[in-house]
């Protein structure tokens, strides 16, 4: 643009001074011609003058004598001479008083003077520009005349010449003046030009569409991006009134258009293109100031600028996020947050109309399983079917939810009682009846379902969340696929056990737990061979917690992890406290819970107080369960040979509680069997328990494992154990589990009666 630009200026500069020098040259013609016109006329005159002056003697001599006459005559022809040496007079004529010629003479182009006769006239004519004619006369009388011819030949070549080498200068110059007019016009407008430039490209290239009206919003000017959103048919857009393009938005921006308005509208509008689109575009619409009147706008009145752009992707992207926020990505379900504004704003509109409301809440039976044992992908397509039946089983106006891991939740509006809920809860039950496949594997999975109403159970969605959530873990506790509404007695049962929990965090941070210990006895030696560490919590108080009512809440709440860690530290400092003592030769056993068990820093604990401590690894021995086992039998095996590999001593605890399979004792590396007290509770000379009883023990002594009896409560126990040859047993019989000091004064009399 700056290019074109140039060579505009310069052609201007040099047309306005080919015209000034063509004006300056006309005008010196004219004035040169004129001035030469003014001498000529002058000069004419005098050379008349002369010439009559020196031929009027002569002629006059005529009438006088003959020898003046001719002295007069040669006096009027050597004037004649000397008037044609001249630069303009090419011919003197002088004609006597009845025009007869008196004498003449002439030059040619060359200079050379002739005489004059009638014969040269016609060439003489043709010489000279033009001729005049003056009178001589004496006194009153006329004599005759003079006519001269006049050639200004000489002194137009002499004016043109002279003219070119003024007009060559005046171009020299011109030229240097061009040059600098040129440099100065550019340095003035260089910027200004590079500027508009500028504002031209970025007005052609923005993306964002530009589009210039006038004050009633009759386009006059836009960009190429304004052009791009019409698509087909972009033609004839001049003139077209803005209306066209915004119909929706039009009356919103409209208070723009009106007169006196600086404030400018911005906002999201559609816009509509040739082909009927509707785009969603961010329209900013300003107010431009006129100073005079234009083309565009002949009355001056304020003008429009419309910026938009095509904000369709940032809309899809925001309905991405939008659903990416209020729904699960898994199974396409609303989520927690969606769920919990669905269910204010359901249980505001309830307690307006006067109407129940049911929240229900599913937990997956089974799922936990299914996903540590065949991975997250097999626990997903589970998560994805359960929810498409659950979909299926709802009407249309019930709110289903994810709300987290494999837990649901749907909010049933206009329920009239708690039947109509627990049908619907059934209904669910029932969605799952049928094994889910995935990939040609069946899987079956229930569902545990916890029912709270509004407003007979809770005021608020928070109350409504907890009592529904305690109703689904009390659906839990009762089995699988089973339904359970929400009770007052409930709720204290849950309040116990989170007022509990909360206890149980104090006592971990305060050290209030004690290990008691219960010994172990050899049968046959009737002496003690070791002990049974026993956990026992005593409050600040003095108040003994028993382990059957805080054990259970600790699994749950995994809070056994580290009170199990605690054990085993104070375990194996125990031993190592032993080991210059009497009881030297003890080995301590502790009890592992399958929450324990499985986690993944029992191992690495395990194993570093054990390097740390420096006692013998065999001396303790790990109590783990049947249940424990099966709940991941490949996962359990592994971890038990790992702890063989310690050289710690394991032990099945409560072996023939009712899983007990034989073919575990293949599996499982284990170094002591502990028969369930419900054994020799039941057990009877000749009755089942008691052959049952025999078989264990006969079994674990031909696979070289020690057998433990638990239980002995009195001396028929301790007989009857005698007579089937078992070692070891444990029991009130011998010794309830005591404080660190009792223990150590029974442990010192090595016989016990």
């Amino acid at each position: 643009m700056l290019t074109i630009f140039n060579y505009r200026l310069i052609a201007a500069l040099v047309l306005s001074t080919v015209i000034i020098m063509s004006v300056f040259g006309a005008v010196r013609f004219y004035l040169s011609e004129k001035a030469f016109e003014a001498n000529l006329d002058s000069l004419v005159f005098q050379t008349s003058n002369r010439i009559t002056s020196a031929v009027k003697p002569s002629i006059w001599s005529i009438y006088s004598k003959s020898v003046e006459r001719s002295f007069s005559q040669e006096f009027a022809s050597g004037v004649l001479d000397s008037e044609l040496l001249g630069e303009y007079v090419v011919g003197v004529v002088v004609y006597g008083q009845f025009g007869h010629i008196y004498m003449g003479k002439w030059k040619d182009r060359q200079g050379q003077v002739f005489s004059y006769d009638v014969k040269q006239r016609k060439k003489l004519i043709e010489y000279a520009d033009f001729r005049r004619t003056f009178p001589i006369s004496f006194d009153t009388m006329t004599l005759g005349k003079v006519e001269l011819f006049i050639d200004t030949t000489a002194f137009k070549q002499h004016q043109k010449d002279t003219l070119v080498v003024e007009l060559i200068q005046i171009g020299i110059v011109s030229i240097f003046f061009v040059f600098v007019l040129f440099y100065m016009i550019k340095r003035s407008l260089l910027k200004p030009m590079r500027k508009l430039e500028l504002a031209h490209k970025t007005f052609a290239s923005m993306t964002e569409a530009i589009v210039y009206t006038n004050h009633k919003g009759d386009i006059y000017e836009f960009n190429n991006a304004f052009l791009n959103m019409l698509k087909p048919g972009a033609v004839d857009v001049v003139g077209k009134n803005i209306q066209a393009f915004f119909p929706e938005a039009f009356n919103t921006f409209a208070p723009v258009f009106a007169e006196g308005a600086h404030e400018a509208w911005q906002g999201e509008a559609s816009f509509c293109s040739y082909d009927s689109c509707v785009v969603p575009v961010w329209l900013t619409v300003s107010v431009v100031e006129e100073d005079a009147q234009s083309l565009e706008n002949p009355d001056g009145a304020s003008e429009l600028v419309f910026v938009f752009q095509d904000i369709s992707e940032r809309k899809n992207a925001e309905a991405k996020l939008q659903k990416l926020a209020f729904h699960d990505v898994l199974t396409g379900q609303p989520n927690r947050q969606y769920f919990e504004e669905e269910l204010a704003l359901n249980l505001n509109l309830a307690q307006r109309q006067g109407r129940k409301l049911s929240l229900i809440f599913i937990d997956l039976d089974n799922f936990k399983h299914i996903n540590d044992a065949l991975g997250h992908a097999a626990g997903d397509d589970v998560l994805i079917e359960a929810a498409k039946r659950f979909r299926l089983r709802l009407r249309r106006a019930d709110f289903l939810a994810r709300i987290g891991g494999d837990e649901f939740t749907v909010i049933v509006n206009g329920v009239t009682d708690s039947e109509e809920s627990a049908f619907i809860a059934k209904g669910l039950i029932d969605a799952l009846n049928e094994p889910i496949v995935i990939n040609s594997t069946e899987f079956k999975v229930g569902a545990s379902i916890g029912i709270a109403n509004y407003p007979d159970d809770a005021e608020d969605e928070q109350e409504l969340i907890k009592n529904a959530d305690i109703a689904m873990y009390n659906a839990k506790d009762l089995g699988k696929n089973q339904i359970s509404f929400f009770s007052n007695e409930l709720n204290e049962k849950v309040e116990h056990y989170f007022e509990l929990k909360n206890h149980l965090d104090l006592a971990i941070k305060h050290g209030e737990f004690r290990l008691y210990f219960q010994p172990k006895v050899d049968l046959l030696a009737n002496q003690i061979c070791a002990a049974e560490a026993l956990i026992r919590w005593i409050k600040a108080d003095g108040t003994l917690v028993a382990p059957d009512n805080f054990i259970p809440v600790a699994e749950d709440t995994k809070q056994i992890i580290p009170i199990g860690q605690w054990v085993i530290e104070t375990a194996i400092q125990q031993l190592k406290d032993w080991q210059d003592t009497e009881f030297k030769d003890l080995s301590l056993s502790i009890n592992v819970s399958a929450i324990q068990l499985y986690d993944e820093s029992f191992l690495p604990h395990l194993k570093s107080n054990l390097a740390s401590s420096g006692i013998n690894p065999a001396q303790l021995e790990i109590e783990i369960t049947e249940t424990a086992v099966i709940t991941d039998t490949e996962t359990a095996v592994k971890i038990l040979y790992e702890l063989k590999k310690l050289d710690v001593m394991l032990s099945l605890d409560d072996f023939g509680t009712g899983y007990s399979s034989l073919s575990y004792l293949r599996l499982l590396p284990v170094d002591i069997l502990k028969i369930d007290r419900s054994f020799i509770a039941s057990a009877k000379e000749g009755n089942v328990s008691n052959k049952i009883l025999a078989s264990i023990i006969a079994l674990a002594r031909d696979l070289a494992i020690d057998v433990v009896a638990e239980g002995v409560e009195d001396e028929t126990h301790l007989n009857l154990l005698l007579a089937h040859q078992c070692q070891l047993g444990q029991g009130y019989y011998f010794s309830r589990p005591l404080p660190l000091a009792q223990f150590s004064e029974l442990a010192l009399d090595l016989s016990l009666h």
